[in-house]
């Protein structure tokens, strides 16, 4: 009986062995490509930084606890985000020096978010809302014009937005606007309260290498009184807590941590960029780097990774109209930013 079972076992265990060793194969094949790709293997990363995910921060209303308290503390941590302004608020207007420029030369970004968040009763209080926004945001912060800008429909009540769906993506449409991802499931004090519940957010991008985001209005004002709170204020110890997470994730090289439109243009360049490779010399490579959108408004460098002789331990790297890079080789590739449709690329041999 033993002899049996024995017998009638050995083909399911054949069958294990042969499975495993089906799987190592391919794990080594695997891991031979990536080891010894040929010279001059060029991809463009998912992420920038060949970050493993994004994560987006977005500040609404205009409230004035976001530049006393929000705004230096991401800038303390080298971290981006989106503030969503209201141009036409009291909370602005009493403000507008702040926000037209300590938060943007802080490196924060702003977003639309209408005029005066009250929300719009036909196509021409639209235009002015929307319109209005747009046109404030474009005088107060210098740059390209026309260039995307991020859009977040303010949170009203029942019929104070009056206008179709049609109507309202040709007003984004006509002002470069891009919508954001909704507020519902995202809000920060009203959807999510505690500090694990926001890394999760982060953490579930890094696991999906995709992206997430969360929605902040008011935060606690750290050692300033002024008598009151503004709307639904996230506590100090609670936002410090996750921006210290966020910048510890981005240092990890996990997250890209960003404002709303870059994240949209590298995905949008990403899907309609290819590279080529023109030429592989002894001690240059070089490439070009095409992207089919508009490059007036999709001009956001792409992160490419691009293989190299195992030799180089240093290269630089020259772009048209930008000053030259000097990049270290690790395993073999070196991983730097480039510009679309900004002609051809060098990678040279330093050391």
């Amino acid at each position: 009986m033993k002899t049996k079972a024995r017998k009638a076992a050995t083909p399911k265990f054949a069958c294990i062995l042969i499975a495993r060793l089906f799987v190592c194969l391919v794990l080594l094949r695997t891991a031979v490509r990536t080891s010894f790709a040929a010279v001059g293997d060029t991809e463009i990363a998912k992420w920038q930084g060949n970050k493993k995910a994004v994560f987006l921060l977005m500040f609404d209303d205009s409230w004035p606890s976001q530049w006393q308290v929000a705004v230096p503390e991401l800038e303390k941590r080298g971290l981006v985000a989106t503030f969503y302004i209201c141009p036409g608020k009291a909370e602005f207007l009493k403000f507008k020096d702040k926000w037209a420029n300590d938060v943007p030369k802080a490196g924060m970004v702003l977003g639309n978010h209408t005029m005066t968040h009250k929300g719009v009763t036909d196509v021409a209080n639209a235009e002015a809302e929307i319109g209005g926004a747009t046109k404030a945001i474009l005088e107060m912060v210098s740059g390209k014009n026309p260039r995307l800008i991020s859009f977040a429909m303010p949170g009203v009540g029942p019929g104070q937005w009056n206008i179709s769906s049609t109507q309202y993506k040709e007003l984004l449409e006509k002002h470069h606007l891009i919508d954001r991802p909704p507020f519902a499931g995202h809000g920060a004090v009203y959807h999510l309260q505690k500090l694990e519940q926001m890394l999760k957010l982060a953490d579930r991008a890094i696991a999906a290498g995709e992206m997430e985001y969360l929605v902040v209005h008011g935060v606690e004002r750290h050692g300033i009184n002024w008598g009151y709170q503004d709307m639904w204020p996230l506590s100090y110890e609670i936002l410090t807590g996750l921006l210290d997470g966020l910048r510890d994730r981005q240092n990890a090289g996990d997250l890209w941590v960003t404002d709303h439109i870059s994240w949209y243009r590298y995905q949008a360049e990403r899907e309609h960029a290819s590279v080529k490779v023109l030429s592989v010399k002894a001690d240059e490579i070089s490439l070009e780097l095409a992207c089919s959108l508009d490059h007036d408004l999709y001009d956001l460098p792409l992160t490419v990774t691009t293989s190299v002789p195992a030799e180089w331990k240093t290269v630089s790297i020259v772009e048209k109209d930008q000053p030259a890079k000097t990049i270290k080789v690790n395993n073999q590739r070196v991983v730097f930013d480039a510009v679309p449709n900004n002609g051809k690329i060098k990678v040279a041999k330093q050391g």
